[in-house]
């Protein structure tokens, strides 16, 4: 997710810089697709074609140290490796493991980042692909570390809108509804997240065809991301056009719920009825 980033990012400077692939490949003396791999995170970028590159593209030095960090680590396996989680799955853990902020979309779930354990053992077991015991206590436990960018620093900035129908289907788990909803009210209250409950009285809203996330990764370099995920799977969005749609999607929706005060309020009435 590293290479990808810093794909990405070169890509964005050389566009930046007005030039075609065809004028990188003719600094690095080599082929034009050899760019476009560097570009597309299909291969890894060695130091001198980087820094040859930052040259060209004439970028300042704080960009430059940025972007030789990004190659560094983009040869390092991350935590989640050791997880065998789907690849679908790990390529948006990478890029929450490096992101400043996430907003996300829920319809019918918690988001994974505010689950509890006996929950997010639930909803695996319940997902469309059985797995083994041990399979499922793998993700589970990945799940619960991904958690840990709530409170480790630096910490993410999490901003949730949560359907009032997720919530209520948390009530009708009677095994797992009094623990989760004390998450999610002692969540609402860390000063890096929002929760935002979407109540019934909304409405039709233009988010009823899914759930999604967006990433931000606070670089100037770095796009910000989408992720869409489905019964059989999930994917990342990186095409800037459908990211900004999803984007002003968020920002109509949040028009909808309630304010935080508000959905607190609602999430301790909820948690107050099935104690």
């Amino acid at each position: 997710m590293r290479r990808r980033q810093l794909g990405r990012a070169l890509r964005l400077l050389r566009e930046q810089a007005g030039l075609r692939t065809e004028d990188a490949a003719r600094e690095l003396d080599c082929a034009r697709s050899k760019i476009s791999h560097m570009e597309g995170a299909r291969n890894p970028i060695g130091k001198p074609d980087l820094d040859a590159l930052l040259r060209l593209y004439h970028a300042d030095k704080e960009t430059a140290v940025a972007l030789e960090e990004m190659r560094r680590e983009g040869k390092q396996r991350g935590w989640w490796a050791t997880y065998r989680l789907p690849a679908w799955l790990g390529d948006l853990v990478g890029l929450e493991a490096d992101a400043v902020t996430e907003r996300v979309v829920e319809l019918e779930l918690v988001p994974a980042l505010l689950q509890t354990e006996d929950y997010a053992r639930a909803v695996h077991a319940a997902g469309p692909h059985k797995v083994p015991s041990g399979e499922m206590e793998r993700r589970v436990a990945a799940r619960m570390q991904r958690q840990k960018r709530l409170t480790e620093p630096p910490a993410l900035t999490l901003s949730a809108v949560i359907s009032e129908a997720a919530l209520r289907r948390v009530m009708a788990q009677s095994d797992v509804a009094a623990g989760q909803l004390q998450r999610l009210v002692s969540d609402a209250q860390l000063p890096n997240v929002s929760l935002l409950v979407l109540p019934f009285s909304a409405g039709v809203h233009g988010s009823m065809s899914g759930s999604y996330a967006l990433l931000d990764f606070g670089l100037e370099v770095s796009l910000d991301v989408g992720y869409q995920e489905y019964a059989a799977g999930g994917h990342l969005v990186d095409d800037q056009d459908v990211v900004q749609l999803l984007s002003d999607l968020y920002d109509a929706l949040r028009g909808q719920t309630l304010d935080a005060d508000e959905s607190l309020a609602f999430v301790m009435e909820l948690a107050q009825q099935v104690e």
